[in-house]
């Protein structure tokens, strides 16, 4: 794996690379570590393997077959209860009466009673439904990784994929999300699969183009989205649910918490703010009227040219389309600014403000 890859993969997803314990142990287990095995068969009171001689528990071998876990802590390392600080029955050379920094089994001077037997804590193993709720996510965050690794590993070939821009992949990001929807309105579930891969490369070339400029990452792509459904969704940050609320109370609750935290986060003068104009006419004009009737707009302001569409005449009926409703998006700005203006201060406008503002 790459650097980048390494990175987007997190620690998590790196398997052994990162977990010198090995089998993901993430850390030491007997046998494993040449080094510290050849330190425990020379400390006093340990045998070979690094286990006291006392008879202190080794480290349960990882692969053993098991339906219920447990790890004996011994009280020589944690104290009574397994408390870390507590009195571990340890010895600081310095100090006999209390345990001292780095205690341990090997720290008891020879003649010194051994500690009393550790008593097993039993570690029940999780439920099945959430360990396949684990090794869903865990795959699922691998398959990820992979897709970042092999866009990375595109990257650093230096071919086509370096000369590309934002604005060069423009064209591919347009055809493969009508290819998308005609899969969707084809109802092929593997089509969507496939195409849904291709949208998902066009986030991944786009993140990798603005990492090589020093812009942002796709991990920030990632965080980004997750920040705004979070606080967007109170629910998903533990804030209180009605319990028997239904599905339609559910979702105009979920529409009101939107609404709200959206306005918060973006300071807008307009209504139209945030609407993409660059897309298709008709779903533009959609847009703007929706937009506006939500702000109070009275439906008779709506021009007749964005209610009817006529095919045919001179010119494209998508430029018209176009023009029309660039014009009224115009006049809408143009009555918020005009109201602001005899107000005194920026604030909603009710039926009466629109027809006293609205430009002739």
């Amino acid at each position: 794996m790459t650097e980048v890859g390494r990175h987007h993969a997190g620690p998590g997803l790196r398997g052994a690379e990162s977990d010198p314990g090995g089998a993901g142990s993430g850390g030491y287990v007997s046998g494993t570590n040449p080094g510290a095995a050849a330190r425990d068969a020379a400390a006093p009171g340990v045998g070979a393997a690094g286990v006291p001689d006392d008879g202190a528990p080794a480290v349960p071998d990882s692969g053993a077959a098991a339906t219920e876990a447990s790890l004996a802590v011994p009280e020589s390392k944690f104290g009574a209860g397994g408390a870390p600080g507590a009195d571990s029955g340890m010895y600081d050379r310095a100090s006999p009466d209390r345990p001292g920094p780095g205690a341990g089994p090997r720290c008891r001077a020879p003649g010194d009673p051994a500690p009393p037997a550790p008593s097993p804590v039993p570690l029940p193993m999780p439920a099945a439904e959430d360990y396949r709720v684990a090794m869903d996510s865990a795959s699922m965050a691998r398959s990820l990784a992979e897709a970042v690794d092999v866009m990375d590993r595109l990257w650093q070939f230096g071919g086509w994929e370096v000369t590309q821009t934002h604005d060069s992949l423009r064209p591919y990001l347009l055809e493969e999300t009508y290819e998308l929807l005609d899969a969707i309105q084809a109802g092929d579930a593997d089509a969507i699969r496939e195409e849904l891969g291709d949208l998902l490369l066009q986030v991944l070339f786009h993140s990798r183009i603005a990492e090589a400029a020093g812009e942002f990452t796709v991990d920030d792509v990632a965080a980004t989205l997750v920040a705004k459904l979070v606080h967007r969704s109170p629910h998903l940050d533990g804030a209180p649910a009605d319990p028997d609320a239904d599905v339609e109370a559910k979702i105009a609750a979920q529409e009101r918490a939107w609404e709200e935290r959206k306005s918060a986060e973006k300071a807008r003068r307009s209504c139209l703010d945030g609407i993409a104009m660059a897309q298709p006419a008709l779903a533009l004009a959609e847009k703007i009227g929706s937009r506006a009737t939500a702000a109070g707009l009275p439906e008779d302001l709506i021009p007749e040219d964005l209610r009817l569409i006529r095919l045919g005449g001179p010119g494209s009926a998508e430029e018209r389309l176009r023009k029309a409703t660039l014009d009224f998006a115009a006049r809408i700005r143009g009555a918020e600014d005009a109201a602001e203006v005899a107000r005194g201060a920026r604030a909603p406008l009710a039926a009466a403000d629109w027809h006293a503002h609205w430009p002739r």
